[in-house]
């Protein structure tokens, strides 16, 4: 099967204007999405990853209690083959995005994150306070053969920070979660075993 992300740009699109955020499956082909899985493994494996933290510049710290994911940021510059494939996607989801809606986004900036089971990510929004250019945010899960019983549910707040109304999604392998940056708060529940994603940000400029 070829990856041909293309056929969902205009659900993403309309989904971005309407509700402000939408859920993919099948994304890319499973053959590419089972690639970066192994990749993300291998990496890891290496020691490439660091600590995930939170905050920005001076006040960045590493607080166990609030995220335990483990991250390598990605370098278009230098993305191996099977990166470069979903590099291409999300810029042809980025041009169809600002065709469409004109959001300015400029870059595109993600990573590698994968949470060791029983870490997890406590409710947070994505940007950085009085630095808010992160505009829409992509997570791409690869996780094969996922059960609800592994957990790790990506929790998302449908209504501002209100606990009432939420979706939980799973982390199913080849699922794009995509959604408006500054809108919606959001956590990662804890899992029952390793959980990988690539989870990255449309960008506008400063």
């Amino acid at each position: 099967m070829s990856d041909h992300p293309e056929q969902h740009y205009p659900n993403i699109v309309n989904a971005l204007s309407d509700t402000g955020w939408c859920v993919i499956p099948d994304f890319l082909s499973p053959a590419t999405v089972a690639a970066l899985g192994e990749e993300c493994i291998a990496l890891h494996r290496e020691g490439r990853y660091k600590r995930a933290g939170i905050g920005k510049d001076g006040e960045y710290q590493v607080r166990e209690e609030i995220r335990g994911d483990h991250v390598l940021w990605l370098d278009e510059h230098t993305a191996s083959p099977r990166q470069r494939i979903y590099f291409d996607a999300l810029e042809g989801l980025r041009q169809r995005i600002n065709g469409e809606l004109y959001l300015g986004l400029f870059e595109y900036e993600g990573h590698f994150a994968l949470y060791p089971p029983g870490t997890f990510y406590k409710k947070h929004l994505d940007n950085f306070r009085g630095f808010e250019l992160r505009t829409v945010t992509c997570v791409f899960y690869l996780n094969q053969e996922w059960k609800d019983e592994d957990g790790g549910h990506l929790r998302f707040y449908l209504n501002g920070e209100s606990e009432t109304e939420y979706v939980d999604i799973p982390p199913k392998a080849g699922t794009l979660a995509c959604f408006l940056t500054h809108r919606f708060w959001h956590e990662v529940l804890p899992a029952r075993r390793e959980r990988m994603a690539i989870t990255g940000w449309f960008r506008r400029r400063p």
